[in-house]
């Protein structure tokens, strides 16, 4: 047996996982000891300016890559602050480890930053636990393939400085044999109803982004041979130019439109997170395919079959279907509900235009990172993608401060593949120390932010309510001349601006670059009522 500290065993662990960097806010406790023995494994800490933002790359990472994410963060306040990040990996069953520093057990100071840190996680964590110098290695191997089993989710993990230094042994590596993962439900059955189905519809969810099962979702809809709809997580999966492709799902009124043709409706991958709270009004059957048992689905699936989807998949794809469906049907849903959100006839710049045009001036094979806010409407619908990830969006959190991260969380593990970020001016707000992130970095990342001086989906809602416009508007601010001043290229296109030159001269310019873009967000409230009634 070798020896070792605790902190250098996490970070063998982590380094056979895959795990090629971590982020975070440091504090200076054991988020020393593990940032000191990751780099000698060749792991890299990326410092950024909030616990949040760090967790939030952490998790995209996880999401992209498979394998966990890494945060770090100091006692008390780091731990508190980063909680939204850990949240948001919980909610979009992204690999997150999370390790917070935590006071010594004997220590007799007062508490000072002290609290109870693992049950602030508690219910946003697949498990929780303070390592000890005895079993520490072990314990947090188990965590480790905790984070990444199915459903993924994040981990919490307080650890001493004390503990993080102690000298551990380092027992032989063993390979376990990996468990298969068991096949739940009649698979006959399901092929049963396939088989009687004539109008059936296809709706692929966020479990279907690595490859084999992407592969497997593709097939099942070319057996199917209808109408294909992806959550916005899944957007991507299949591909957007396909002719079976009609649009997104999010179990809003106009997705229903859809659903309502069907007598047959198949869930392949679709997390309950990923749908808007709302009645299900259908009565054609659903087949629910997942790769996780007992789903809070709202409605009682005729079949559910739970385990690997792609072996799901397998047998299902090779049923004989006669669709009904014909081409042009289909292709007369998807030109529909392109053209019911569309956001395009506003006095000044509509959110439309701006998209087309960050579509049309980006470089082939840009990833798209967006943020939630009323602009997420029209660059979900209007930018195109062809495989999975190629767009990063935050659905069942929904957070805010969501796109920048993920835009360098992207750049840092694909450095050739250009992004973009798309944002309102709430969400750049909320993460604008991270432009220094971008900065420090030369991450060749852009920032389009739609600037309308306005919380504009909260806007919308409190007008439907009737409301006085309280709270949710505020003076425009100059994100280009903050930019600059945190070290970005920047441009300021006002209302009446040539928007494709700055994008043009954006795209072109090495480093990070931001374009700061006044918005009509006027069309924001009609085409929400389109969207969900």
């Amino acid at each position: 047996m070798n020896e070792e500290t605790l902190a250098g065993a996490i970070a063998w662990t982590l380094t056979d996982l895959g795990v090629k960097r971590m982020f975070g806010v440091p504090g200076g406790g054991s988020s020393l000891d593990l940032i000191d023995a990751s780099a000698k494994h060749g792991i890299d800490f990326v410092l950024s300016r909030t616990e949040n933002a760090a967790a939030i790359m952490a998790a995209v990472t996880g999401e992209m890559t498979g394998a966990p994410g890494v945060v770090l963060t100091g006692i008390g306040p780091g731990a508190a602050s980063v909680t939204n990040g850990v949240a948001y990996a919980s909610l979009e069953r992204a690999p997150l480890i999370v390790f917070t520093d935590a006071h010594e057990e004997t220590a007799i100071a007062p508490p000072h930053q002290i609290f109870d840190q693992r049950s602030m996680f508690e219910p946003i964590t697949k498990a929780r636990c303070r390592l000890n110098a005895e079993d520490g290695a072990t314990v947090f191997a188990e965590l480790a393939d905790m984070a990444i089993a199915e459903p993924p989710g994040p981990v919490h993990i307080d650890l001493s400085a004390k503990v993080a230094g102690t000298t551990v042994k380092l027992k032989s590596a063993e390979t376990p044999e990996p468990s298969k993962q068991q096949i739940i439900g009649d698979l006959s059955a399901a092929t049963r109803v396939i088989e009687a189905t004539e109008k059936p519809v296809l709706i692929v969810g966020h479990q279907c982004r690595p490859q084999k099962r992407a592969e497997a979702a593709i097939r099942l809809a070319r057996a199917l041979n209808g109408p294909v709809m992806t959550t916005y997580k899944a957007k991507g999966v299949f591909p957007e130019t396909d002719a079976l492709f009609v649009g997104a799902f999010t179990n809003a009124q106009l997705d229903h439109s859809v659903l309502a043709e069907s007598d047959l409706i198949v869930l392949c991958g679709v997390d309950p997170v990923e749908m808007i709270p709302g009645n299900w009004t259908h009565d054609a059957p659903v087949v629910v395919l997942s790769e996780t048992a007992g789903l809070a689905l709202p409605f009682v699936a005729a079949e559910a079959i739970s385990g690997p989807l792609a072996d799901i998949a397998a047998p299902l794809s090779e049923t004989k279907v006669k669709s009904a469906w014909k081409p042009e049907k289909i292709a007369a849903h998807r030109d529909r509900l392109r053209q019911t959100i569309a956001n395009n006839s506003t006095p000044g710049r509509s959110p439309d235009e701006v998209i087309d045009a960050v579509s049309a001036a980006a470089p082939a094979g840009t990833r798209l990172a967006v943020d939630a806010g009323a602009h997420m409407f029209s660059t979900m619908a209007r930018w195109p993608a062809a495989a999975p990830h190629d767009v990063l969006k935050s659905n069942g959190l929904s957070t805010m401060g969501f796109a920048l991260p993920a835009a360098l969380a992207s750049w840092l593990e694909e450095p050739d593949r250009p992004a973009v970020a798309v944002t309102g001016d709430g969400g750049m707000m909320m993460c604008l120390g991270e432009l220094s992130t971008a900065s420090r970095l030369s991450a060749n990342v852009t920032i389009v932010v739609f600037n309308d001086a306005a919380l504009s989906l909260i806007d919308i809602k409190q007008q439907r309510q009737q409301r006085p416009p309280l709270g949710v508007r505020y003076p425009k601010s100059n994100f280009a001349d903050a930019a600059r001043a945190l070290g970005c290229d920047a441009w300021t296109v006002g209302a009446q601006d040539p928007l494709e030159f700055a994008l043009s001269e954006a795209f072109e310019t090495d480093g990070p670059t931001l374009v700061d873009v006044t918005v009509d967000p006027s069309g924001y409230r009609d085409q929400l009522t389109a969207l969900r009634g």
